[in-house]
C-alpha cells in the first residue's frame, strides 16, 4: 500500500518548462505539486487547492517584492520558498516584510530547493 503524502505544494513559474525539474523532483519524493503559470494563475488554483508550501520563481529579480506583494494578499500565511541567485539586503528585508519566507537558491541544486521546501513546511 502506498502512503500518500501530506504535504502540497504548489510551484509557481511563468515559465513552466524551466521549473519541470523541480517538480520532477519534489514528485519522486512524495510530495503532491500542483504548477501553474504566473501569479494570474495562482489565485485560480488557490480557489481549488489549499498547499502547504507556495515556491515561487520571480520573473525578473527586480520583480520580486511586488511579486511577493501580490501572493501575500492571495494567502498570507502559507510559507513561500522564492528562488533567488542572491541573497542581498533587499532580499533580507524581504523575507521578513513577506513572512514566513524562505529563500533557495537553485544553483545549489534541487535537494538544496527541497530541503527549504521541507523547513517551510514545517512553519505552517
Amino acid at each position: 500500500m502506498e502512503i500518500e503524502s501530506t504535504t502540497r505544494v504548489l510551484v509557481i513559474d511563468d515559465d513552466a518548462s524551466n521549473s519541470q525539474p523541480l517538480v520532477h523532483f519534489l514528485s519522486s519524493r512524495d510530495y503532491t505539486v500542483e504548477t501553474c503559470c504566473g501569479l494570474g494563475h495562482a489565485r485560480d488554483v488557490l480557489a481549488r487547492w489549499r498547499p502547504h508550501v507556495m515556491v515561487l520563481v520571480p520573473r525578473e529579480q527586480a520583480e520580486l517584492h511586488s511579486e511577493m506583494e501580490a501572493l501575500r494578499r492571495m494567502s498570507p500565511r502559507v510559507p513561500v520558498v522564492v528562488l533567488t541567485p542572491a541573497a542581498g539586503p533587499e532580499l533580507i528585508l524581504d523575507m521578513e516584510a513577506f513572512a514566513p519566507t524562505v529563500p533557495a537558491c537553485p544553483s545549489r541544486g534541487l535537494a538544496y530547493i527541497e530541503s527549504a521546501v521541507a523547513d517551510a513546511s514545517a512553519m505552517g
